[in-house]
């Protein structure tokens, strides 16, 4: 599908939140996020969104028609406002919580573009902390609002009539073999709250770690012969958070910290991302293409990241400048590349 124009992106987000909109609210979509958010105008476009997966699921057609156009807007940037966010990155998001917890993984792949900027603002929406008012309903709302989601519905049928059927969306789904391995991780920005010994292991620390996914991982490392635990306390790195979690000597690790090494494996020094980078946030590698981390539910989707691992592992390690690498892909993330401090020339692990 070629780039949308700003009509077409404009005409496809009035479908998903069921509103006809006029130039002026088209104008206003495009606007950049103002400081505090106006949280007003968010709720004012999305009165009318689907509240719940149920009635998502039924039009699931519906909206993979529309989120189509703005899987092509979205394929060179991080969000629908571009290099930052607007007004309808945030009315989106709001609004398509119910389809995205309704669509099957076909859908998702399909939509791949659109998964990774959904992932991406879910995040960063969490951090903005939104008034109940801004976010539709969930099912159990009062008469009037379940009135207008079914009138909502009602229009939606009509609008879906001359969509494809939902099974077409499947072919997009069996190219998801050829996904390169590096893309199915979930690498993340993290902050290291708290580290301590292990209890049972005595070359091992279990360390508490923010993802930004409001609670806390906990972390096991083999860290403690290269650096004391205030290294690691209130300090960032990256982590990989999508691998099947395993007890370390009756300890479980939620995630694993990744470490640049020497050669000889006599140093080793943690990832920084940039400083612009917030907490949660993907890193990706640079020129890579679109990610699209597995969500591992079962013990062969676990292998697969396992395998998608293994596979990306050897390919890590440091530049001759210290920038952290994948194939000599920088990471990214905050709009710069991850560094380390000293190890030229590294493995990362």
């Amino acid at each position: 599908m070629p780039k949308p124009s700003r009509e077409e992106i404009g005409t496809a987000i009035g479908a998903i939140v069921f509103l006809k909109l006029s130039q002026q609210d088209r104008s206003k979509l495009f606007e950049g996020v103002t400081d505090p958010v106006d949280w007003g105008v968010i709720a004012n476009f999305t009165r009318q969104a689907l509240r719940a997966p149920r009635a998502a699921g039924t039009l699931s057609a519906h909206f993979v028609a529309h989120l189509q156009v703005l899987h092509a807007h979205l394929e060179p940037q991080m969000y629908i406002g571009g290099a930052s966010p607007c007004v309808a990155d945030l009315v989106c998001c709001v609004a398509l919580r119910a389809a995205f917890e309704a669509f099957d993984d076909a859908h998702k792949w399909a939509l791949c573009n659109v998964s990774r900027w959904f992932d991406h603002m879910q995040v960063a929406l969490a951090a903005l902390a939104p008034p109940a008012a801004a976010a539709p309903a969930a099912d159990g709302a009062p008469a009037e609002s379940q009135g207008r989601n079914k009138k909502a519905e009602k229009e939606a049928k009509k609008a879906a009539k001359g969509d494809k059927p939902k099974k077409e969306a499947a072919p997009a789904a069996e190219a998801a073999p050829a996904q390169p391995d590096a893309s199915k991780l979930d690498l993340r920005v993290g902050l290291i709250l708290k580290a301590e010994k292990h209890p049972e292991a005595e070359k091992l620390y279990v360390e508490q770690v923010d993802l930004g996914e409001g609670k806390l991982r906990t972390v096991v490392s083999g860290l403690v012969d290269f650096m004391p635990p205030e290294a690691l306390t209130n300090r960032r790195a990256v982590l990989i958070c999508n691998l099947k979690p395993a007890k370390m000597r009756g300890v479980e690790s939620e995630a694993m910290v990744l470490a640049a090494s020497d050669v000889e494996h006599t140093k080793v020094e943690l990832l920084d991302p940039p400083a612009a980078a917030a907490i949660g946030e993907r890193v990706t590698f640079e020129g890579l293409g679109e990610f699209a981390p597995l969500a591992p539910a079962s013990k062969k989707e676990w292998e697969a990241v396992r395998k998608a691992w293994d596979a990306t592992q050897p390919m890590l390690g440091t530049s001759a400048d210290r920038v952290a690498v994948c194939d000599g892909k920088p990471f990214v993330v905050g709009g710069g590349s991850c560094t380390v401090a000293t190890i030229a020339n590294g493995q990362i692990k």
